[in-house]
């Protein structure tokens, strides 16, 4: 009878102990979704700006009405960047295979867009 009566207050005592853990993984609605908070920017990183610009200067190795093609030399090592022209960009001078040029830019989605191309005089 002594074991009978401990071994019950050992199965109530564990009991009281893990309700509740149980209790915290059942909805308190049945089939309701728990909420989660709305995502927020990490703190110290500034929001992405659809604004920021970058440039790159270069010789014009290829121009349409739609894009432009830069080579710009790194070091001893040429490459080619490519550029979207729009109706929002700014042409000052005359877009010429050959000529030089520094594009201010912004990229979206991957895509460089020129926002600016200065097209140096002399070329």
């Amino acid at each position: 009878m002594k074991v009978s009566k401990q071994l019950l207050l050992g199965v109530v005592a564990s009991g009281l102990l893990i309700a509740p853990a149980w209790a915290r993984r059942v909805p308190a609605v049945s089939g309701s979704q728990p909420q989660q908070a709305p995502a927020q920017p990490a703190p110290n990183q500034p929001a992405p700006d659809a604004t920021a610009t970058s440039s790159a200067s270069g010789k014009i190795v290829a121009a349409t009405d739609t894009s432009l093609s830069l080579e710009i030399q790194q070091g001893s090592d040429p490459s080619t960047q490519q550029f979207v022209i729009n109706s929002e960009t700014k042409v000052d001078g005359k877009l010429a295979v050959g000529a030089m040029a520094t594009v201010e830019f912004r990229t979206d989605n991957g895509t460089q867009i020129a926002t600016q191309i200065t097209v140096q005089s002399g070329s």
